[in-house]
């Protein structure tokens, strides 16, 4: 099968890129042939059959999009979608798709799936227009947990029958053991948080908790607080002169270690394994790469009860979930779970099964190929309707 991956790609730093990378190698090697459409900061040099034409400021990316496709002559065509990630200009909520799904439509040359990487259980108007607009102009909608199924009917006010439920995916890898050798952290029990530095993400509540955690456990327990603000993202650019006064105004500042970067796959791997316990005190997310990359290092997780992070433990058994905005249980789950050896270990042991079981990448490639191919059939048969109505009427 000819695939057409319309995404961000490396090494451009960003979750959708990583997440297609690690899709589309496991798509590969079942035989198919994929070819990557991405942002013009995407694409190593001379990477085969990467395209890096997406320019968000310029007016015609739909055109750009539509004609590079058509040079390709896929089977299908696969949209990776996070609001913001092809918006041209002036917040058009990714409208600029719009116009080649329509065109793609009409003609009825190949299928045209889409994941939505952002479906909360409440979208905003634009949202929920885009959204429903988009289900109706492609075959197949893919989200990653049940949650955002389910709630898709009470955002745009139907109940969509081409939407099908892939769990996010994950790696399968041994973790790195001379991981806290290498980041000085030999000896030490290590409590992690990782990624951008966003509002939602929780690192400077996590920050000002700390000091009270610290008094409890032992000293040879560190906080990790890894990652950076996204270039470019006026959130993050809030949010990380705060994590930073937070870390400096500390009381055990000297058991908090900041690794700052925006991470390749390797590097990411080695500080994740460092992690004894990772923590997303997330006030808002949809889903977490981070908390698939922790299951397949074997990482165990506390996270607030937040939709798909809810989801995702209590599917693995792999962590605790601790209710959003509530400093006192966060404090005791991050405690209790540090001073219980036995306990982390069961759950690093669920996560890593969790993986093999049920969401590594050559699992989940299966899954989107069976997508794939139920896409193609209900094209052809909707092809077939449309040609016997013409008959009818001539």
């Amino acid at each position: 099968m000819k695939i057409a991956w319309v995404s961000s790609w490396p090494p451009r730093a960003c979750g959708i890129a990583t997440y297609s990378q690690e899709l589309v190698s496991a798509i590969r090697n079942l035989g198919s042939e994929v070819s990557i459409i991405c942002h013009t900061d995407g694409g190593a040099k001379k990477e085969d059959n990467v395209y890096p034409v997406l320019d968000t400021k310029s007016c015609n990316l739909d055109d750009v999009l539509y004609d590079t496709v058509s040079k390709i002559k896929p089977d299908v065509v696969h949209i990776q979608h996070e609001y913001g990630l092809y918006v041209r200009g002036n917040n058009d909520y990714s409208a600029g798709l719009l116009r080649a799904l329509f065109k793609w439509r009409v003609e009825v040359n190949f299928p045209v799936v889409i994941t939505f990487h952002s479906i909360t259980t409440t979208l905003d108007r634009g949202q929920r227009f885009f959204t429903d607009i988009s289900l109706k102009l492609i075959n197949a909608g893919i989200v990653h947990e049940e949650y955002q199924w389910t709630n898709l009917p009470l955002n745009i006010g139907r109940v969509p029958n081409n939407v099908y439920v892939i769990a996010h995916g994950a790696k399968e890898v041994k973790p790195i053991k001379n991981a806290k050798k290498i980041l000085g952290l030999e000896g030490k029990k290590v409590v992690g948080i990782i990624g951008w530095w966003e509002p939602n993400k929780g690192i400077e509540r996590l920050i000002r908790l700390w000091d009270k955690m610290a008094e409890k456990m032992g000293e040879d327990v560190y906080l990790v607080v890894a990652g950076d603000a996204r270039l470019g993202s006026a959130g993050g650019q809030i949010t990380k002169p705060k994590v930073l006064k937070a870390i400096e105004e500390s009381k055990y500042k000297n058991r908090i270690k900041v690794i700052m970067g925006s991470f390749t796959p390797q590097r990411y791997d080695q500080v994740l394994s460092a992690f004894d316990l990772l923590i997303l005190p997330y006030s808002q997310a949809s889903q977490s790469g981070n908390l698939a990359h922790s299951f397949a290092l074997g990482v165990p997780a506390i996270v607030t009860a937040l939709e798909g992070l809810k989801s995702q433990i209590e599917q693995s058994e792999a962590g605790v979930v601790v209710p959003p905005d509530n400093d006192y249980e966060l404090e005791r789950a991050i405690v209790g779970l540090m001073g219980n050896d036995k306990l982390r270990k069961h759950y690093a042991e669920q996560a890593q099964k969790y993986v093999t079981n049920e969401i590594k990448w050559s699992i989940t490639a299966v899954k989107h190929l069976r997508i794939y191919e139920y896409a193609k059939e209900e094209m052809h048969k909707e092809l077939e309707i449309r040609m016997t109505d013409r008959r009818v009427h001539l």
